[in-house]
């Protein structure tokens, strides 16, 4: 932080003595080495999360703000270990405080949007991913997690115009057709959806062509669930694939409205399939407004 103003106010007072000056340039001197201790620490920090001691690195973080508070690159650093933690609301104070001192840092942005969606905070989500892509025009197309942000807060032209622009930078994605068909059904209809449903060849993720299928109306339910189930998949990769297949079986019953079976998967998918990636996240999210919604209903009876 600049302290230059600080040591031109004193200098400018004429009766200033050698000895104030001497003390004002000892206090310079004391903050710009707190800042080196900051400093070496956030690197000591970087080494030992880079060597994955994750604890050791949140401790090295601790000491550098506590030394500067004012030092954004720990915030951010810590943000992204509380991040790992699933601290969302912890993530989102170091991130908010990373934007505070460089507000046009878009990283900060972005990340903050990620942990306002885990948060169900939708519209602030939207809005921190759009400053992003204010910031980073470029990315834009690319910002599919804005597009997924709109579905919650019933921007749906919006998410409709994103998943489009996305298609033209990623045309192999079926989960991006998916999203676009979801917008298209809030808008004009399930039928609708399909006339306009993104047609594409080439997505080898299991069970994804199949989860295309059914979105067509050219495959079923079972289809899907047996291409996850089936084969040689273990461990992991079992778990991977039955993860996606619930998911988008659930959005699919979101699709047509059909409450009951899309919050039986989206649960199966948050909690016995649980994927620790982005979508996993999706997953939670979705489940707990779903039950939100049914909470809702059951009040209004």
């Amino acid at each position: 932080m600049p302290r230059s103003p600080l040591l031109a106010a004193w200098i400018t007072i004429a009766s200033v003595t050698h000895v104030l000056l001497a003390f004002v340039i000892l206090v310079l001197k004391t903050h710009a080495a707190e800042d080196s201790k900051a400093e070496q620490n956030y690197q000591r920090a970087i080494s030992a999360y880079t060597a994955g001691n994750i604890l050791d690195a949140k401790k090295l973080l601790n000491e550098a703000i506590g030394q500067d508070t004012h030092y954004a690159p720990a915030y951010m650093a810590r943000g992204f270990i509380l991040q790992y933690e699933r601290k969302y609301r912890e993530a989102v104070h170091d991130f908010s405080k990373v934007i505070e001192m460089e507000p046009r840092r878009a990283e900060a942005w972005f990340r903050r949007g990620v942990e306002h969606f885990n948060l169900g905070q939708f519209k602030r989500s939207v809005e921190d991913f759009e400053t992003f892509a204010e910031l980073e025009p470029g990315q834009r197309p690319h910002l599919w997690q804005l597009g997924i942000a709109y579905y919650y807060t019933g921007q749906f032209q919006q998410g409709r115009e994103l998943f489009e622009s996305h298609q033209t930078v990623n045309s192999h994605d079926v989960e991006n057709a998916v999203w676009h068909f979801l917008c298209v059904a809030k808008l004009d209809g399930f039928e609708a959806a399909r006339a306009s449903f993104i047609d594409l060849k080439g997505d080898k993720r299991v069970p994804m062509m199949q989860v295309h299928a059914l979105f067509k109306g050219t495959g079923t339910e079972d289809d899907v669930l047996k291409a996850a189930h089936e084969g040689s998949a273990v461990g992991g990769a079992l778990m991977r694939y039955s993860f996606y297949a619930h998911l988008y079986l659930g959005l699919y019953h979101e699709a047509k409205a059909n409450t009951d079976q899309a919050y039986d998967y989206m649960r199966k998918a948050a909690q016995h399939y649980k994927s620790n990636g982005y979508m996993g996240h999706v997953a939670r999210v979705h489940r707990d407004w779903l039950k939100g919604k049914r909470q809702e209903r059951s009040e209004d009876q």
